[in-house]
């Protein structure tokens, strides 16, 4: 599906439960997805290793598994619409005695035996807000041999304020973008509980003219089964030229494997070095400030989670803060899901 710079898109991430066969062919077509995840997990793949695929939907990654040499794949998930079409792409490969697939949570799965590698793509635009920390911190502690991988390696997520004023102006008029008619912004907003839509992140590629000051890292995740599910963090940005502050991008880097990492940052449409189904995170403020090289945005940015039913793979941010001159405060923002 075509989009252009600055194009705000329903966010995928608070659906996770809800997704239907446009958004996973999205992500089949995702040449930047497809790429890093397949040459990631044929480098990681010994053959006779046991895998367990956490969160299979389609089963393209188990399918990489099984071509590199995995003796059996556990493919989990909690959709069985779409699991079916894993079970029917093992077939088509002729791969579906070494397939194993369970429909369930991966919380409520017991593995008949511990595996060498737990692959997962649980990764929202923010890294973790897919509900990943908790999935993996659990997979790892019940899944993985000793001495076993986990597929990714790590993830950090960035942050950095930007003049997104196509984006801005898109909210203010109440325009967003789904796969779907049945995409709507006021039923988001009822579903979430928030009257604005200044409350809420979208997926939209922002490109690098936009950036008002360099890149933070916001948190890092090392999927050894202590990264936090809730947490709160303060960063300072140095304004690097005159913009209209709009609110902030967000992405993620991730190293896959020894040697493959995938960074959704790039802004090159054109040049498919963009994510078609994560794109960046935009988490936008009300009110646009004006700044000035010089100036200082200070930053809280923090995470909670919400739970139960399909809202207990969504993630409560919060993103607020203030913007100074020298020693004067010119405005403050505030935005907070849920």
């Amino acid at each position: 599906m075509r989009y252009g710079s600055e194009e705000i898109w329903f966010a995928a991430s608070l659906y996770v439960l809800s997704w239907e066969e446009d958004f996973h062919q999205l992500m089949l077509n995702d040449h930047l997805r497809m790429e890093a995840f397949e040459r990631a997990i044929k480098s990681a793949v010994r053959p006779g290793m046991a895998v367990a695929d956490v969160g299979t939907g389609t089963g393209i990654l188990a399918l990489w598994a099984l071509e590199a040499g995995a003796r059996v794949v556990y493919g989990i998930d909690v959709n069985e619409r779409i699991l079916r079409q894993a079970g029917q792409r093992m077939a088509a490969a002729g791969l579906s005695a070494r397939f194993h697939p369970f429909h369930a949570l991966s919380h409520d799965v017991s593995l008949p035996e511990r595996v060498d590698l737990v692959v997962s793509e649980i990764l929202g635009n923010l890294a973790d807000n897919e509900g990943m920390t908790p999935i993996l911190a659990d997979a790892r502690a019940r899944f993985l041999k000793e001495g076993g991988q986990m597929l990714p390696r790590r993830a950090r997520a960035f942050l950095i304020p930007v003049a997104a004023t196509q984006a801005h102006d898109q909210l203010r008029s109440r325009r967003c973008r789904g796969l779907s008619e049945r995409y709507d912004l006021d039923d988001l907003l009822a579903d979430l509980q928030v009257r604005s839509p200044f409350d809420v992140y979208y997926d939209a590629i922002l490109p690098a003219r936009t950036h008002l000051a360099a890149p933070q890292e916001a948190v890092r995740f090392e999927f050894d089964g202590t990264d936090p599910d809730r947490y709160g963090r303060d960063l300072i940005f140095t304004v690097e030229e005159a913009g209209l502050f709009t609110g902030w991008k967000g992405y993620f880097t991730a190293e896959l494997a020894e040697g493959v990492l995938l960074d959704i940052s790039s802004d090159d449409i054109a040049g498919r070095q963009t994510s078609d189904s994560w794109k960046h995170c935009y988490l936008p403020i009300e009110h646009p400030i004006p700044v000035r090289a010089g100036d200082r945005i200070a930053l809280r940015y923090a995470r909670s989670s919400a739970a139960g039913g399909e809202t207990s793979f969504r993630a409560c941010y919060s993103w607020s803060g203030t913007v100074r001159r020298a020693d004067r405060v010119l405005a403050a923002f505030h935005s907070r899901m849920g």
